[in-house]
């Protein structure tokens, strides 16, 4: 029988493996714990250096539309000419009111045709006084100041004035009357600043622009910036205008040719063999024929005002200015298949232009560029460019006629796309707001009658 001694001391050795065999066991699980936590710190270490190194996808671009990017180009052409020409007001005391006349003019086309602004929100300046536009990607460090002049305003404005109108060919009809407008006041800015800075604006009479050239991108739209024998480079802003005929509205300019103007064909094709279908779309063959009635009447109401005027001679040229465009929409319908009625023998006419021969004559020039500029909104492609030429003829010729020159003419009375009434008993009278400012044009010169 083992002594109480012996027991006690294998007891002692008993504890001594317990305490032993916890010990070890405590050290495998803190051995395991560290592997645990060292391997969680490596897969952290691969995610955040992954994280570091993958790229996050960039936003895309936004991608805009053909008309939409006329409409950016636009605005922003708008905008800096518009600098420009309050630049050039500050140097020339004498030209200071047309010049700021001209920019307040270009701000307002810069609104009318821009798209609604990005939700972007912008950022902010670092005092926190308040927004500021982005830098779109311009160098930070500041350049030479280059000081606009006169001349380089003209350039500007003739260049302006041709793509816009170039872009409104081209564009929606929405966006297409907002820069066929645009266009059509361009012009006559460049006109009226050519006159006070004895310039040529290097314009030809809006009457002699060949739809065909609008259509084609030849005579003077050749070689604008953005179309498709834009150089590589756009051509600098203070390069003088070529020569060309002076200008409808200039002083001492004919009223337009009276043998065969603009109109034209457009890209209708001339060598088209006709069957008993007619071409082109309805709507295309309707606003040829209410053009053509339209033109007729001006035509006639020219011819009957010549009659009542002591001098008849300019009156008798707007007659063969009409009549030129009425042949020009009937030749369209000719090659569209499509015929088209003979003039009538006489119109009704108002008794306004009795009583006051030059208000009725200014009407009807109003209503032809309000009838215009809501073809814009009907034709089809193929005839954008005669109604484009078209529009900006008859707005040239509405400020002849005495019409105060707004930023966007004809449209503060242009119908509903869906109404398009032809000038007569029933279109607007082409209202003009009353901050409207005279066109300098001949308003005292041919008096044409009124329709009623």
């Amino acid at each position: 029988m083992a002594s109480s001694g012996t027991v006690t001391v294998r007891g002692r050795k008993g504890g001594d493996r317990a305490r032993g065999g916890r010990k070890t066991s405590g050290l495998r699980r803190a051995a395991g714990w560290a592997v645990r936590l060292v391997g969680l710190f490596v897969v952290v270490l691969l995610v955040v250096g992954l994280g570091l190194g993958v790229r996050q996808p960039e936003p895309h671009a936004p991608s805009y539309s053909p008309t939409e990017q006329a409409q950016l180009d636009a605005e922003a052409g708008f905008t800096a000419l518009a600098a420009d020409a309050r630049s050039a007001a500050a140097l020339d005391p004498v030209a200071a009111d047309v010049l700021v006349a001209i920019a307040e003019d270009l701000e307002v086309q810069a609104d009318a045709v821009a798209l609604p602004r990005s939700p972007v929100p912008p950022t902010r300046d670092p005092e926190g006084s308040g927004p500021i536009l982005p830098s779109q990607g311009r160098s930070s460090t500041p350049g030479p100041v280059v000081t606009a002049d006169g001349r380089a305003v003209l350039a500007g404005l003739r260049e302006s004035a041709l793509r816009s109108l170039r872009d409104a060919a081209q564009a929606e009809p929405g966006p297409g009357r907002v820069l066929a407008a645009a266009g059509a006041n361009q012009w006559r800015n460049a006109v009226l600043l050519s006159v006070l800075l004895d310039a040529d604006p290097g314009l030809p009479p809006a009457d002699a622009v060949p739809a065909t050239d609008l259509a084609a991108g030849t005579g003077i739209f050749s070689g604008l910036p953005g179309g498709p024998d834009a150089p590589s480079s756009p051509p600098s802003g203070h390069s003088d205008p070529p020569a060309a005929t002076p200008p409808t509205g200039a002083p001492g300019a004919d009223p337009g040719p009276s043998e065969a103007p603009s109109g034209g064909a457009g890209t209708v094709d001339p060598d088209v063999d006709c069957t008993d279908t007619p071409l082109g779309p309805d709507a295309d063959r309707e606003a040829l024929r209410e053009a053509k009635a339209a033109e007729e009447r001006a035509a006639y109401g020219y011819d009957v005002a010549a009659a009542l005027l002591p001098e008849p001679g300019d009156a008798l040229a707007r007659s063969g200015v009409h009549r030129a465009a009425a042949d020009a929409a009937a030749e369209r319908l000719a090659l569209l298949c499509a015929p088209s009625d003979p003039a009538p023998a006489g119109h009704a006419l108002s008794t306004a232009f009795r009583t006051d021969p030059a208000g009725a004559v200014r009407e009807l020039e109003q209503d032809h560029a309000v009838f215009y500029v809501d073809l814009l909104a009907t034709v089809g492609p193929d005839a954008r460019a005669w109604a484009v030429t078209s529009y900006n003829a008859a707005v040239q010729r509405s400020l002849d006629a005495g019409t105060p020159l707004t930023a966007l003419p004809g449209l503060e009375g242009a119908a509903d796309p869906a109404d398009g009434a032809a000038p007569g008993s029933t279109a607007p009278s082409g209202g003009v707001p009353a901050a409207g400012r005279p066109a300098d044009g001949p308003s005292s010169g041919p008096s044409e009658p009124g329709d009623g």
